[in-house]
């Protein structure tokens, strides 16, 4: 539940110049399939093509990732014809999945970035540009694990560059590095968005984590790396830290722990809805500023509950 004290603690860390932002799938909730939706998306599209492969494909953590383990008892012929699908074309279908055409419309959920101080930094673990493509005119934006390759995306022969992976088992090149849906590498550290990172983060006075979960599966994570990274980070430099999800309880005490500290705070709501409320009741001359947010807390919680309940 969203109280007055949690929305008085986000809202201050909004207003700090230079916070530093972790962003992950739910900060696109809303605009972009999270990983367990993927499934529905690319099973569609493969199967749009209406051709398969006979033998099957070799397993790989993408594979497992958004497809997951498919019954040797498996009747249904869809189901059982995914396991044919070639690496090639679930990489290119899973940034179809990931990918959302251009727009001149800014959605809430990143509009909101246009009012809080300028530069903070946007640490994006989503692979959609989203940040890049609405904020970046404002904020340092850093992509750790890249984004999709939106020019084939959008070109005219994607048609023909799909059936070339589904039927020949083409792999479209990648213009730019990534990480897809699965583990990360040991050595992600070292590129340059964690070099620019430990860099900016020595400026933050406050660190938020937005919809990030650092891909948990159980009890581990896929981005064990960067959970490290930014513990690490943290420990050199002692700053609030706030978890925001619809479930941000065991990510913070695990923050909690890990750092051997209490000033990790869980802030539970839903960013599509709430960015849209703040959005709404945003002043464009005051920003969110202190001042700004003393007056708002009342009716923000008010709107936010009374949105919920309607959904």
């Amino acid at each position: 539940m969203l109280t007055e004290k949690t929305l008085r603690r986000l809202l201050w860390a909004m207003a700090q110049p230079r916070t530093f932002y972790v962003l992950g799938a739910g900060a696109s909730y809303g605009l972009i399939p999270v990983t367990k939706d993927l499934r529905r998306i690319i099973k569609a599209e493969y199967h749009s093509i209406g051709v398969y492969p006979v033998t099957r494909a070799s397993w790989s953590p993408l594979f497992e990732r958004v497809i997951g383990e498919v019954s040797p008892y498996e009747d249904d012929l869809e189901e059982i014809l995914l396991t044919h699908m070639p690496h090639e074309a679930l990489e290119f279908l899973a940034q179809r999945a990931l990918w959302r055409p251009s727009s001149d419309v800014v959605p809430p959920q990143y509009a909101v970035f246009e009012f809080v101080p300028a530069p903070a930094t946007l640490f994006n673990f989503n692979l959609d540009g989203l940040a890049s493509l609405h904020c970046s005119h404002r904020h340092v934006v850093l992509e750790p694990h890249g984004r999709v390759d939106v020019p084939w995306l959008e070109h005219e022969d994607y048609r023909e560059l799909l059936e070339g992976a589904v039927v020949y088992e083409v792999r479209v090149p990648h213009l730019t590095p990534k990480l897809l849906p699965g583990p990360e590498p040991e050595d992600i550290t070292l590129g340059p968005s964690y070099t620019e990172a430990q860099r900016l983060i020595r400026r933050a006075r406050a660190m938020i984590i937005l919809g990030y979960s650092f891909g948990q599966r159980g009890t581990t994570f896929d981005d064990t790396q960067s959970f490290e990274f930014l513990a690490a980070l943290l420990k050199n430099h002692h700053c609030p830290v706030l978890v925001i999800s619809t479930t941000p309880a065991e990510l913070t005490e695990r923050l909690r722990d890990r750092l051997s500290t209490y000033d990790v705070h869980s802030i539970p709501l839903r960013w599509e809805l709430f960015s849209g409320l703040l959005l709404a009741s945003i002043n464009p001359v005051e920003g969110i500023s202190p001042h700004w947010c003393a007056k708002r807390l009342r009716s923000l919680v008010y709107a936010y509950e009374r949105g919920l309940d309607a959904m």
